[in-house]
């Protein structure tokens, strides 16, 4: 099984004791236990240990972990803040979103113009605001597939299991958006 690590800040990694800058794909077996220690970049960041025992799920504040299918294990990683209370504003954008990133996040804050400004014309008069709505309502993130070429990703919802999908760009604009079959 792959296990694939994502972070939103940029950061190395320490897994089972071997440093490593990237951890895009990593082999190991369902049945092991995986430390990573995430050392951030960013100075206002702090480090941490996530512990993964086999390929079960996780979800904290800090990392979730999910079984993406019988050969991939995705853990995405969120930043550990010096701070309990105060300025947050600071703290944002700490790395910016990929393409799919960001259109998912449009949608899901209702900012249907931005979302549609990141769309070609043909999908823009081929689409609603609902059936685009609808295409991303159920999960609360995504996940792309920087393993593997093209532009895949996984739709990951709160309960059950997550939906390979892929995006076609023409000019740096999403001209198409897919649900694939596994």
């Amino acid at each position: 099984m792959e296990l694939h690590i994502q972070s939103d800040f940029d950061c190395v990694y320490l897994i089972n004791g071997e440093l490593s800058d990237r951890a895009d794909s990593l082999t190991m077996s369902e049945y092991d236990v995986v430390y990573v220690t995430v050392f951030p970049i960013d100075i206002r960041l702090l480090p941490y240990t996530v512990k993964l025992e086999g390929a079960d799920n996780i979800k904290n504040s800090l990392a979730v972990g999910v079984r993406l299918s019988a050969e991939h294990y995705l853990l995405h990683l969120a930043p550990r803040l010096p701070v309990l209370y105060g300025n947050a504003d600071s703290f944002r954008n700490i790395r910016t979103p990929s393409r799919i990133g960001r259109l998912f996040s449009h949608v899901k804050n209702g900012d249907m113009t931005a979302a549609f400004a990141m769309l070609t014309e043909n999908l823009k008069s081929s689409i609603s605001e609902n059936a685009l709505e609808a295409f991303f309502s159920a999960c609360e993130r995504v996940a792309e597939c920087t393993w593997s070429d093209g532009n895949n990703f996984y739709l990951i919802p709160a309960n059950g299991l997550p939906r390979l999908c892929s995006y076609t760009l023409k000019d740096e604009f999403i001209d198409d958006l897919s649900q694939c079959d596994e």
